[in-house]
């Protein structure tokens, strides 16, 4: 009987999490924290699960236009956002 018991704590205690485990934020929502970077209207957003310096982020990027900007010049914004704790990472502007 105490054979049985040490197992059954065994396996309860290698089931538990060390402690919290954070889960990712979703792709719409690195989108919503790194739309506050962008100061123009996006043509189009695009945001691809990547590693920025063995970090896990979501690299979001806009491109768009200025208002008032001539037609063949783009405004281009990346954005990349920990996948974890939703933190901008970087920001580029070109």
């Amino acid at each position: 009987m105490l054979h049985y018991g040490i197992t059954v704590l065994l396996l309860a205690a290698v089931s538990c999490p060390a402690g919290p485990v954070e889960s990712e934020i979703t792709r719409e929502e690195a989108i919503v924290i790194a739309r506050r970077e962008a100061s123009f209207e996006p043509d189009s957003v695009e945001a691809v699960m990547a590693t920025s310096e063995g970090r896990a982020v979501w690299r979001v990027t806009f491109r768009g236009r200025l208002p008032g900007q001539p037609p063949g010049l783009l405004e281009t914004v990346i954005v990349e956002v920990d996948r974890r704790g939703g933190r901008i990472v970087s920001i580029s502007r070109t």
